[in-house]
C-alpha cells in the first residue's frame, strides 16, 4: 500500500520502472456486502494476470451510511479505500472493474425500495463509467455479475426476469469468436463453466443491443450471452463464474440448504457429493487455465499492450482438457447476481 495514495495497492514487480512501459492502473470498485472476500479474490485474480497492476480500492459513497447493506462496513471505510467519484473522472484509469452483489433475487424496483441510496448511486457509478469511457479517460470497464445485468438496464433499458428457483451448476459454453482478443489461449473447443444466479436476460433483446451499441458475444452459455463485450471492445460484461473453484458450487449448495430450505435443489450437472471426480478434476482443471487467459487478455485489451514481467512459461497458448492440481475456493465469498 503507498503510503501517499489511499486507497492504492503497490505494484508487485520490481521491473515497473521500465522507461517505455507503464504498468496496469486499475480501479476496483467494490460493491459487495462481504468486502474483504471479495477483494483478496480480485487482487489475487489481477496479480496473477499482471504481477505489476497498479490497483486502487474503491468503495460506494453509501457504505459510509448504509450498514444494513454493507455488513463489512468497517473494511469499507477503512484507508484502504477510496470513494470512488473521487477517482473516476479525476485520473485516468486503463480498466475499471465493478463486483457483483448478492441481491440478483430483488427487481430493481424492489432493490430501489429497500436499499434506496445504493440503487441511486450504483446508477450514477454507471453513467459515470459510460462518460468516462466515451471520453478516453478510462479505457475499459468490467462489469461482473450483477452490475452487468444493471449497467444493461440503466444504460441500454435491458430489464431482466427473476428465476422462481436459482439458477446454478455448470453448463457449456461456446466461443462463438475465438480470434475475440478475449479469447486469446483458450482454444475453440466448448467450455464447462459455473453460472449462479437468480436474474436472466431476454436473449433477443440483448443480441439486438450487443450489435447496435458496436459490440460482440465472446462467449455463449446456456441462455444466451454470458461473456460480451460494447461500444467497440470497450466494455466487458461477464455473467458466468470462470474464477470458481471445484468445490464452489458445493458450498453454495449446502449454504444454501442451510440459510434457505433443506430441499433447496443441487446445482445442475454436478455432484455435490462427489466433488473430486475424475470429470471435475479435468473440467476445473481446465477451467482454471481459462480464468487466468481471461483476466490477463481482459488487462492486455484496456492496456493496449501486452501485460509484461508475466513468466512466459505461465501464458497459456492452447487449453486442452488436461488435469493440473485443482483449485480450490474455501476463503472466495460467493457471487450470486
Amino acid at each position: 500500500m503507498s503510503q501517499n495514495a489511499p486507497g492504492a495497492l503497490a505494484p508487485t514487480s520490481s521491473f515497473s520502472s521500465a522507461v517505455f512501459y507503464k504498468p496496469p492502473r486499475i480501479l476496483l470498485v467494490n460493491i459487495m456486502d462481504n468486502a474483504k472476500g471479495t477483494e483478496e479474490h480480485f487482487v489475487r485474480t489481477l496479480k496473477a494476470a499482471s504481477p505489476d497492476a497498479q490497483i486502487t480500492l474503491a468503495r460506494m459513497s453509501c457504505a459510509k451510511s448504509d450498514a444494513k447493506y454493507f455488513k463489512e462496513q468497517d473494511h469499507l471505510l477503512s484507508d484502504r479505500y477510496v470513494d470512488w467519484h473521487d477517482e473516476l473522472g479525476q485520473k485516468p484509469y486503463d480498466l475499471v472493474i465493478v463486483t457483483g452483489i448478492n441481491r440478483g433475487s430483488l427487481s430493481y424496483d424492489d432493490l430501489g425500495e429497500q436499499y434506496s441510496e445504493f440503487w441511486d448511486e450504483s446508477r450514477a457509478l454507471f453513467r459515470a463509467i459510460q462518460s468516462n469511457i466515451r471520453s478516453g479517460n478510462v479505457k475499459h470497464t468490467a462489469l461482473v455479475c450483477w452490475s452487468a445485468f444493471a449497467a444493461m438496464k440503466e444504460l441500454y433499458g435491458v430489464d431482466k426476469g427473476i428465476h422462481d428457483q436459482k439458477f446454478y451448476g455448470l453448463f457449456a459454453h461456446t466461443l462463438d469468436n475465438p480470434s475475440h482478443p478475449l479469447t486469446r489461449g483458450m482454444g475453440t473447443q466448448a467450455i464447462l463453466a459455473p453460472q449462479s444466479r437468480y436474474s436472466y436476460m431476454n436473449d433477443n433483446q440483448l443480441n439486438a443491443v450487443i450489435d447496435d451499441h458496436n459490440g460482440e458475444v465472446v462467449m455463449n452459455g446456456p441462455d444466451g450471452p454470458a461473456i460480451w463485450t460494447l461500444e467497440d471492445r470497450k466494455i466487458t460484461c461477464f455473467i458466468n463464474h470462470l474464477e470458481y473453484g471445484i468445490d464452489t458450487l458445493a458450498r453454495e449448495f449446502k449454504r444454501d440448504r442451510a440459510t434457505t430450505s433443506p430441499d433447496f435443489p443441487p446445482p445442475l450437472n454436478y455432484n455435490p457429493d462427489d466433488i473430486y471426480s475424475d470429470q471435475n478434476r479435468q473440467t476445473f482443471g481446465r477451467l482454471e487455465k481459462v480464468c487466468a487467459a481471461f483476466y490477463r487478455n481482459l488487462i492486455e485489451l484496456a492496456h493496449g499492450a501486452p501485460v509484461n514481467f508475466a513468466p512466459q512459461r505461465d501464458r497459456v497458448t492452447e487449453i486442452t482438457a488436461t488435469a493440473p492440481p485443482i483449485r480450490t475456493h474455501t476463503g472466495l465469498k460467493l457471487l450470486i447476481p
